[in-house]
């Protein structure tokens, strides 16, 4: 008897370290989908100056540069967005980038 309880008290414990994983990691994708939804708000947000016709190549490649970052934020967005339904639903990150682009919100 003793035994079966030291089994299933170790079985608790992992199942609650389990379930601890997962709340924490629930709580990093909704952190950084907050983020990213800030990040996003606050480039659409930003003035639109019209800059100079003729840029030098310094100017360009920081140009490039920042939509190159932008467009890994937005992607980071979405893969951390697809992460969230796959996680919250339990279904394969697939299933869960089918389920959005299918428009269907999740949040």
């Amino acid at each position: 008897m003793k035994n079966t309880a030291i089994v299933l008290e170790s079985l608790l414990s992992k199942q609650m370290a389990a379930n601890d994983d997962a709340a924490a990691n629930e709580e990093m994708v909704e952190e950084q989908i907050e983020e990213d939804n800030v990040e996003k708000e606050a480039r659409e947000n930003e003035a639109v100056t019209p800059g100079p016709i003729m840029r030098g190549n310094g100017e360009m490649e920081t140009a490039d540069d920042a939509a190159a970052a932008r467009e890994e934020a937005e992607e980071q967005a979405e893969e951390s967005r697809i992460d969230k339904v796959a996680f919250e639903d339990g279904v394969s990150t697939a299933s869960a980038k089918d389920y959005i682009r299918r428009g269907r919100d999740h949040d």
